[in-house]
């Protein structure tokens, strides 16, 4: 007989809850963290910024292409040992460090470092839940693990702003190397089945599979509209966040604590958002919920360019925005996650998913070079409304994409189907987040 969905959390799934919940913490901290430090405590220009904040996500483009197929082979647990504690390192460097002629150049390569090694064990981790419980307990246990990755959407942005503000930069990166290094250690003790590897004589190769669930999704037309929206809108929001850290911080006359907060407020709309689409919103027609979800995500973001008066008044339009955002951008994931897990073929998932991380993340990246550059080279105002703008334009194509698709989405997620039994979308949902969030 299986354990209820209350039982879950027992046994080596609670181990590996607790690791993700000390990993995803630290790394969602000093994501935000960083950044804070470039501006406030080097004084950086928005080109450097943009360019600090794309080290930490271009990786995953080379992590999804290269190891997509490879955990299946590997030591997972060696794997999650010398991420964590490599973070743990790395930030390190930075109080060590920090304070000499070359502390830029030394941001830059604990960014690129945390990076890969945060790119590399969030993918990891997403082979992991089967081996740990049963199948009819793989959705109560995804579910969660969408709490610890809802909960650092939630606290994540405040606690960097408010570590900043209470200890600078020193203690606080040291904080945070804690929560790395206590989720390495508890990974020693993860016993973890080995997988089957190749057969004798075979050549791996870790990225075809990649390239063909690349082929699958950009084939599919229903795939092929929400990876192609889902690339464009995280290329867009990285700009938005970026220009906005930059607007926040030197015209808005913002503390780092302040700007977590909104962003925080955001996260809270994210767990607002999972509570209603599985209520209501997972009554919700898919097609309405897609166009509704992502609209709210694509044009709210308009709040932040009209914006003006004293600091509670920007900080409340901030909130207000943020939480929003994150509501539709939510409701838009629990549907989009369920399609593509529908329209995949079991045993194409792991190179599918690899390939939608590749396609939709990689971009994030590129968002902020772009919105490092145009917040120097037009101004931040001004980089703010193109960037919003494009937002806009780019959800009105969707929008008339999936509508046309309206037939064939409803045949494959009717009403009612968009969620599991706890209301979570019938998939591992990506544990990679950008400031409140991104398409999954």
């Amino acid at each position: 007989m299986s354990r209820g969905p209350g039982r879950v959390l027992a046994g080596r799934f609670l181990q590996f809850w607790l690791i993700q919940l000390c990993a995803q913490v630290g790394a969602k901290v000093a994501l935000l963290f960083l950044p804070l430090l470039a501006i406030r405590g080097y004084g950086v220009s928005p080109a450097v910024l943009g360019f600090l904040n794309a080290l930490q996500y271009f990786p995953v483009l080379a992590v999804a292409l290269l190891f997509g197929a490879a955990f299946d082979r590997w030591n997972r647990r060696t794997c999650f040992v010398a991420a964590y504690l490599g973070n743990s390192a790395a930030l390190l460097l930075v109080p060590l460090y920090g304070d000499g002629r070359h502390r830029v150049l030394l941001l830059v390569g604990v960014c690129t470092a945390m990076g890969c090694l945060v790119a590399f064990a969030d993918m990891c981790a997403q082979t992991v839940p089967p081996d740990l419980v049963p199948a009819d307990q793989l959705v109560a246990a995804n579910g969660r693990l969408e709490f610890v990755y809802s909960l650092c959407l939630v606290g994540a942005p405040g606690a960097a702003g408010l570590l900043y503000d209470r200890f600078g930069s020193g203690p606080g990166l040291t904080v945070v190397s804690a929560l790395c290094c206590a989720a390495g250690v508890l990974s020693l003790g993860l016993r973890l089945s080995r997988r089957a590897g190749p057969e004798p004589g075979a050549r791996p190769r870790v990225w075809a599979a990649t390239v063909s669930g690349m082929r699958f999704l950009l084939r599919h037309p229903v795939l092929r509209v929400t990876t192609v929206q889902a690339g464009l809108f995280n290329f867009l929001e990285q700009a938005v966040m970026t220009v906005y850290l930059l607007l926040a911080v030197r015209l808005w006359g913002l503390s780092p604590g302040s700007v977590g907060m909104t962003i925080t407020v955001g996260g809270a709309g994210t767990v607002l958002g999972a509570v209603v689409a599985a209520g209501r919103g997972g009554r919700m027609s898919a097609v309405r919920a897609l166009v509704l979800g992502m609209g709210l995500a694509s044009l709210t973001p308009m709040l932040l360019v009209f914006a003006g008066g004293s600091r509670p008044i920007l900080i409340t339009m901030a909130s207000a925005t943020f939480m929003i955002y994150g509501f539709g951008l939510t409701l838009y994931n629990v549907h989009a996650v369920s399609l593509r897990q529908m329209l995949t073929p079991p045993e194409r998932l792991g190179s599918v998913s690899a390939a939608y991380r590749f396609l939709a993340f990689g971009p994030i990246g590129l968002g902020a070079l772009l919105g490092g550059w145009a917040g120097g080279f037009l101004g931040l105002r001004a980089s703010l409304t193109v960037f919003v703008a494009l937002l806009a334009v780019a959800f009105a194509v969707f929008a008339v994409s999936a509508l046309r698709l309206r037939a064939t989405i409803a045949a494959v997620l009717p009403e009612g189907r968009g969620t599991g039994p706890d209301g979570v979308a019938n998939d591992s949902a990506e544990p990679v987040r950008t400031s409140p969030a991104n398409p999954s």
